[in-house]
């Protein structure tokens, strides 16, 4: 079937490949066969009725067509009359998603052939049946979590692919296509290419004059969101109506088109759509995804899998793929969407590595095949040759030609290729015309032959000692002990020096390569390959042990607890089955009173809490940071309770390091087909914590690998106070645009520090403007007002010291929430935009009359909460109502926050569900942002946990601290709440808090970080897990002690707490210079344990202690330093 077509093109293109050519030697001549379809769905009846004429090239006038359609369908009509042929030697459909294979292996596949009249290139069918295939869940080898079916049409939706055999499926060749559909009222019906998913007489219409390989129907009862991304329709398709995911949909897809537009070219299609399909799936089609119903709510999502399917339309979907030589797309789409975002998070190298483990732990002998013989994956060890090997190869070719070149040669790739079928070949051609080399033998080696390098270094050693040049020599051998035969490998070594990092490369094309290269400053240690940068067989030394290498190994043994009841090792045994089932493993079941000797040979599974090998191989290892004991166990400081939990942990096993022992304990015993269901998600963890039924995981991480043979020191013992520097930075290939604008945020907090706002102190028309400027800021981004028609909450209050009240106000607007269960209810996004003028409470005596801008505390976080409430508002009402709220008064001790707690607007106090509060926020730089306070709610370092593996962007929880800033009022009343926070700085509450020191990458940063929580908070159902003690609090407050005369305290200390101290005390983080910290020899690093013999177990106790003093007094502090306590004298100056 396929040769005739395909010749018959070849000929019209006057090449040797399929469809080669899209030119017409007529307008009305198409040089790709052409569908027109007419169909009608019916899902109470499962059906399918469809009329197709099809349009052939000019070549094909007066031929023989064949053609496979599903056996399901009867054609009731057809011009010319059709000839039914036996269907043995049909091939099918194969394409990115699947395959047609085994609906022609099952016979569910027809084939025909029909024989056009003499200048006649057109046929017609009338077909009709039903269209219900079934799900299948594949072999537990590549347990993904997915349901496949060839095709169906049901009452929640439909599914129609290449793979259902739909439509006349001619062979491999290109096609373009017009398609009407109706279907019931309230469906949409996606198919690729443009047109509209239901016209407003309910008819569907798509066509793509592109060419496509593949034709898609899926939809059902959905409601369609839209927005413009420049020249593309951004959509979404949800089965229930969701503003808040639509939003966050959207606008993932504009950033990523305008992402890969720029990296790669222009997109190729006029819409870019995710539809929410009926079960779970993660399908990537031209000009939309078709993700599960669960799957598009994970957060993750929106930087994994979803920018992947969103590049498939350049990769796979734009420039096709020509099996027979070998699927490329794959291994490109995921190095340049999962490896990119990566390395856009600074995790390039952890993620190369991930990549090495997947193709140590999975690919055997037995299971290694070349590039050039992947067509999907199906397995792990098909993902990981076919994914993770052809990613490195285009990672080497990077490397290789460097990043310009790069990007030049997957542009001209792409403009060559477009609309036709491309091999690795066609790559290696153009990588090499950017890179101006030629790659051809190269890519030779990495897509024909199977296996991959194995690299030793041994005989490694300094010669002499410094040269007369100044300069020294390592001298050593690189080994290839793989059994293939050697690879050409460009190998980068790394030295490191008394002066920091020399990086080397060493050409190693035979088994055994010496090199001697030279550094500039003494040689500490020698390090091969440190950032993954080629693909090779890890060692196993290199990396940590991992349920990779449990579930990766062909045998095993399983060793159950004779101790236990028949129920219990029942748990095991239906797990040990599950991982087992489709010969993915042979597991080797024993109990643990068998006198046979642990097998060094395989993986060790060990079941049980009360299993003798558990007690004898999972010991205390505190080089690793394990202990256990009867109650829990804990890894590397995280604690897992025996009881109510789920326990993985796995070691090295003592007989032979290259293999893995694990051991499991399960409860409630309930939790063990979830558990067994989840673990092989988990490949790259070494412990892992999970609770519940349905177990939620709670604790995962690595050991530290500190044995790789690829790394050999030196010198016995490493030198005192040497770096061991980082890698140098490496620039992401490509950049994701931004939702927020820092550039935005930077203005905003210029105008707020400028000397025309006097700063910002109280009175002074400076801050008067300022509240006008958030007001108008909150109108203009799509808020409504918070205090009834106004946006200002007046309240007055008399500052310390101060013989009058002031009148100043509070600024309120809100973003109205969509979910009527929420009414009343609403998340505080919050940022105090008043300052200390000239001379506030806590300016420095010496720097009365100065102006103090502010500009980090607060402008800086004034501006993120404009920006945020410009996106949130932008993004569609959210679930829950979000109220912005410009304090004012915070500097004079949080009256702004006080006033409204005690008259809360819009909801009452009952309803707010928690407060993200944004205060110094301006000086991130390559810190963390930190959220203080968060001890206030069980859930919120695991949110911040959670946006951190999302976003990349390193967070810190520090429990304590609530008195920092107005969330405390809330914290007082029992809402949680956190203040985002950069880091403390020595410009705090002085002239020098200048915008030109503001870090706008870092605003961005913290940005995110909000949006996120806030996002998460908005969504939430349930109240957060609260963990004030109210009682305590308002004693302690009721305890706090003004100044001398009332006021709050007067007298300056000098010492910038550390906020992530965890235990008693005050930590420095710095000293003021000058200061009388500093005059008394107190450093950085110096804990504060008592004034005068009074503790100071945290920042509210040292703030209390300070305000009993006025300017003049001296104390005794009590400091502890190197692990010994010594008293030093402070004399305290006016503050």
């Amino acid at each position: 079937m396929r040769s005739l077509i395909a010749a018959a093109l070849a000929l019209a293109a006057g090449a040797s490949g399929l469809c080669l050519t899209f030119a017409a030697a007529a307008a009305d001549t198409p040089a790709l066969p052409r569908y027109q379809l007419e169909t009608n769905l019916d899902p109470t009846a499962r059906t399918l009725d469809a009329r197709a004429t099809v349009e052939l090239p000019a070549p094909m006038a007066g031929q023989a067509v064949e053609f496979l359609l599903a056996a399901p369908l009867e054609i009731l009509a057809s011009d010319p009359q059709i000839e039914k042929l036996p269907a043995d030697s049909a091939t099918g459909f194969s394409g990115i998603n699947g395959s047609s294979q085994a609906m022609t292996r099952s016979g569910r596949a027809a084939r025909y052939r029909i024989q056009l009249a003499p200048g006649s290139r057109q046929f017609t069918l009338h077909y009709k049946g039903r269209v219900d295939f079934g799900f299948e869940t594949p072999g537990q080898e590549y347990a993904r979590g997915f349901n496949e079916t060839a095709g169906v049409i049901k009452e929640d939706g439909v599914y129609l692919a290449g793979s259902t055999l739909w439509y006349p499926y001619l062979g491999d060749t290109l096609f373009t296509f017009e398609l009407t559909a109706r279907s019931p009222n309230g469906w949409q019906l996606i198919s690729p290419g443009n047109g509209t998913a239901r016209d407003a007489a309910g008819v569907t219409h798509w066509r793509s004059d592109a060419p496509l390989d593949e034709l898609h129907i899926v939809g059902g009862p959905l409601t369609r969101y839209a927005r413009a991304a420049g020249a593309v329709t951004a959509e979404v398709y949800l089965r229930k109506p969701d503003d808040a995911l639509a939003a966050k949909y959207l606008e993932a897809t504009a950033r990523n088109l305008e992402m890969y537009r720029g990296l790669i070219g222009t997109y190729p299609y006029e819409k870019f759509a995710l539809v929410e399909n009926f079960w779970e799936t993660g399908y990537g089609m031209p000009s939309f995804t078709l993700l599960g119903p669960q799957i598009i709510r994970f957060p993750f999502i929106l930087t994994s899998s979803y920018p992947h399917e969103i590049l498939h339309n350049w990769w796979g979907n734009g420039v096709f793929v020509d099996y027979a030589s070998g699927n490329w797309c794959e291994g490109l789409t995921a190095y340049l969407a999962d490896h990119l975002y990566k390395e856009q998070q600074s995790q390039g190298a952890e993620y190369r590595r991930d990549t090495l483990k997947k193709y140590r732990d999975f690919v055997r002998e037995a299971r290694d095949f070349p590039l050039s013989e992947f067509r999907s994956r199906h397995s792990p060890a098909t993902e990981a040759v076919g994914y993770g090997k052809a990613l490195m190869l285009f990672h080497m070719t990077r490397r290789k030609i460097g990043d310009e070149a790069f990007k030049r040669g997957l542009q001209k790739f792409y403009r060559e290729q477009r609309g036709k079928r491309a091999t690795f070949t066609d790559l290696a051609r153009a990588f090499s015309a950017a890179g101006e080399t030629d790659l051809l033998p190269f890519y030779e080696q990495w897509v024909t032959r199977a296996g991959a390098p194995d690299l030793r270094i041994d005989k490694v050693e300094v010669v002499g000692s410094k040269t007369s040049s100044g300069s020294y020599t390592v001298r050593g051998v690189l080994r290839q002990v793989q059994k293939v035969a050697p690879f050409a490998l460009d190998v980068p070594i790394a030295i490191r020096t008394r002066a920091g990092l020399e990086l080397f490369t060493v050409a190693n094309k035979e088994r055994n390569t010496a090199f001697e290269l030279t550094t500039n400053a003494e040689p500490l240690a020698v390090e091969v390959d440190p950032e993954f940068d080629l693909f090779r067989l890890l060692d196993a030394r290199e990396t940590a042990p991992s349920l990779g290498q449990m579930f990766g190994d062909p045998e095993i043994v399983a060793v159950l607890p004779a101790s236990a009841g028949e129920a219990e090792n029942k748990v095991y045994r239906e797990m040990i089955e599950f991982w087992g089932g489709g010969n993915a493993q042979k597991i080797a079941v024993r109990l643990d009173s068998s006198k046979s000797a642990l097998p060094s040979d395989r993986a060790v599974w060990v079941f049980g809490r009360g299993n003798r090998l558990a007690k004898q191989l999972f010991g205390d290892d505190p080089a690793i940071g394990f202990t256990t004991d009867d109650k829990a166990i804990e890894a590397a400081g995280a604690g897992i309770p025996f009881a109510a939990h789920s326990a993985v942990i796995v070691k090295r096993n003592p007989g032979n390091p290259a293999k893995a022992i694990g051991w499991v304990t399960v409860d409630p015993p309930a939790a063990g087909p979830g558990l067994a269901r989840k673990l092989p998600h988990y490949g790259k963890y070494s412990y892992l914590g999970f609770e519940g039924t349905e177990p939620a995981n709670v604790v995962k991480g690595e050991w530290v690998a500190a044995d790789s043979p690829l790394h050999v020191e030196l010198l016995s013992t490493r030198p005192a106070g040497v770096s061991t520097n980082k890698y140098p930075t490496r620039a992401p290939l490509a950049v994701l645009p931004a939702v927020f604008d820092g550039a935005a945020m930077l203005v905003r907090i210029r105008w707020l520090a400028d000397p025309a706002r006097d700063g910002r102190g109280l009175t002074t028309p400076g801050l008067e403007a300022a509240g006008d400027y958030v007001a108008e800021a909150f109108k203009q981004a799509g808020l409504a007002p918070g205090n009834g028609d106004s946006w200002f909450q007046p309240f007055e209050f008399t500052p310390p010291g101060a013989q009058q009240a002031v009148r100043t106000r509070n600024v309120i607007g809100v973003l109205r929430g969509a979910n009527p269960a929420f009414a009343d209810q609403a998340i505080i996004v919050s940022a105090h935009y008043d300052h200390l003028g000239r001379s506030g409470p806590g300016v420095r005596v010496e720097e009365v009359g100065q102006l103090h801008p502010g500009a980090d505390d607060n402008a800086s976080g004034v501006a993120v909460m404009l920006e945020l409430a410009r996106t949130l508002a932008a993004a569609g009402a959210p679930p829950r109502t979000i109220v912005f709220i410009g304090f004012s008064g915070e500097e004079s001790g949080l009256n702004g926050s006080k006033f409204y707690v005690s008259n809360p607007t819009p909801v009452p106090l009952a309803g707010i569900r928690a407060v993200v509060n944004l205060d110094t926020v301006g000086r991130l730089g390559n810190g963390e942002v930190t959220a203080l306070a968060t001890g206030t709610a069980t859930e919120w370092q695991h949110v911040l946990r959670g946006i951190t593996f999302t976003t990349g962007i390193a967070t810190k929880s520090i429990p304590g601290a609530s008195q920092s800033s107005d969330q405390q009022s809330f914290i007082e009343h029992g809402i949680p709440g956190i203040q985002l926070f950069t880091k403390a700085h020595l410009d705090y509450h002085r002239p020098t808090d200048t915008a030109d020191k503001i870090d706008v990458d870092g605003l961005v940063k913290v940005a995110t970080v909000a949006r996120e929580t806030v996002d998460y908070l908005a969504q939430r159902a349930e109240p957060l897990t609260i963990t004030i003690d109210t009682a305590a609090n308002a004693a302690a407050q009721a305890k706090a002690p003004s100044g001398p005369d009332g006021t709050s305290r007067r007298v300056s200390f000098g010492l910038v707490p550390d906020y992530a101290q965890t235990g008693k005390g005050v930590k420095a983080e710095s000293v003021v210079p000058d200061s009388p910290a500093a005059l008394a020899g107190i450093v950085a690093g110096d804990v504060l344990l008592a004034l005068d013999g009074v503790p100071i177990d945290d920042l509210g106790a040292f703030s209390n202690a300070l305000k009993r003093h006025q300017a003049g007094d001296t104390v005794k502090a009590t400091i502890l330093r190197d692990g010994a306590e010594r008293i030093v004298t402070v004399e305290l100056l006016a503050r």
